[in-house]
């Protein structure tokens, strides 16, 4: 497995890898995520993306839909806005994981805004 931060200034200061594995083994599932004691995973095929909840200052469901000859497809995303002002797509396959994930930060970082604003 290969861990990756979803900020594109990296993590400060840099964390080993092997305190990595410990939290994402033992953090809690939520389809493609994880939620650790101090970040948040995301787990994409071998890699694993990473973020401190911290470092998370605004998080939304983003519904895109479309369709497939008569079949309606719907795709799940958790957008996060990082301290950086980077900007992270989170798919899921499942809208509930991602509701989950947004339900966790509401509860354990207050701090964090919950909810897509449409800009003025």
């Amino acid at each position: 497995m290969k861990f990756i931060s979803l900020s594109k200034a990296g993590e400060f200061p840099d964390i080993p890898k092997n305190i990595l594995k410990e939290e994402f083994s033992l953090a809690s599932r939520a389809g493609e995520g994880r939620m650790g004691e101090t970040h948040l995973f995301y787990r994409y095929f071998i890699n694993v993306k990473y973020i401190a909840w911290s470092r998370i200052r605004k998080a939304y469901l983003r519904v895109e839909s479309g369709e497939s000859g008569e079949f309606l497809l719907k795709e799940f995303y958790l957008m996060l806005q990082l301290d950086d002002e980077s900007e992270a797509k989170l798919r899921f396959e499942r809208e509930e994981n991602a509701r989950c994930i947004l339900a966790y930060l509401q509860e354990h970082y207050p701090q964090t805004e919950i909810g897509y604003r449409k800009p003025r």
